[in-house]
C-alpha cells in the first residue's frame, strides 16, 4: 500500500531535475498541503478514462446479498475486460465495503487493477463495531491509494466525498433501490456529468451489460 507523509514547516523539499544537466538542488519552503494534493489529483484525472467509482446504499437486505455479489463480481470482470483498472469506493458501510472487497478479489486474478479509497474524514469508523473495523482495515491494508479528504466530520462531507470519486470517474457502478439520499444524489450528480451508470439493483441491465458490454 502507498503511504504519503507531508513534511513540517521545518523540513526542506527538495526539486532534483530528473534528465540531464548538474544535479542542483534547490530548497523550496513554500510547497503548501494543498500544493501537495494538487500533484497527486493529477496524477488521478490523467487516469479517468480507466477508472470506475461506485455508489450505494449502507443497508443491503440480506436475501439480495448473494445475487448481488454474484452480479458485482460478473461486472467488475466485465468492467476489466472493457479496460478499466481503477476502481473508487468511499469505504462507508454497505454496497461501498461489499465493492471494495470484491474488487480485492479480482486485484488477485487481475495485478494491474487499483483500489483506491476516498475516505470523507478521518473520523468515518470511529462508531462502527469491531467487525465492521476490521473490514475497514482490510479494505485499508489493500488499497492502492487511500484519500483522506477532511481531518474532522462537517456537515456535507460525505457528498464533497461523492463529488471527488465521480469527477475522477468515467463509469458509476451503483446499487439504487430508492430514489432519495446520498446514493441517488451521487447517481444524478453523474449523469449531469455524462458519466455512464449501471444500476445493479436492475438485475436485466446489468446481465445486458455483462453480455454486451
Amino acid at each position: 500500500m502507498r503511504s504519503y507523509r507531508l513534511t513540517t514547516p521545518e523540513e526542506c523539499i527538495y526539486f532534483a531535475p530528473r534528465k540531464g544537466g548538474l544535479p542542483m538542488r534547490q530548497p523550496l519552503f513554500h510547497i503548501t498541503r494543498e500544493m501537495i494534493s494538487d500533484v497527486f489529483d493529477s496524477e488521478l484525472r490523467g487516469r479517468r478514462d480507466i477508472s470506475v467509482c461506485f455508489t450505494g446504499h449502507r443497508l443491503i437486505p440480506s436475501a439480495d446479498m448473494k445475487s448481488l455479489t454474484q452480479r458485482l463480481d460478473e461486472v467488475l470482470e466485465k468492467l476489466y475486460q472493457l479496460g478499466f483498472r481503477d476502481f473508487f469506493s468511499g469505504a462507508a458501510l454497505g454496497f461501498d465495503v461489499l465493492a471494495a472487497e470484491r474488487v480485492i478479489l479480482l486485484k488477485a486474478r487481475h495485478p494491474d487493477v487499483h483500489l483506491r479509497l476516498a475516505i470523507p474524514c478521518s473520523s468515518q469508523s470511529d462508531h462502527w463495531t469491531d467487525s465492521d473495523c476490521s473490514r475497514y482495515e482490510r479494505m485499508l491494508y489493500h488499497a492502492d491509494s487511500t484519500h483522506v479528504l477532511s481531518r474532522q466530520y462537517y456537515e456535507g462531507c460525505m457528498h464533497v466525498r461523492n463529488r471527488f470519486m465521480v469527477d475522477r470517474s468515467a463509469f458509476c457502478l451503483c446499487f439504487l433501490t430508492h430514489v432519495k439520499g446520498g446514493t441517488m444524489a451521487t447517481v444524478a450528480y453523474a449523469m449531469q456529468q455524462s458519466c455512464p451508470v449501471l444500476n445493479l439493483a436492475m438485475e436485466d441491465a446489468a446481465e445486458a451489460f455483462i453480455r454486451e458490454g
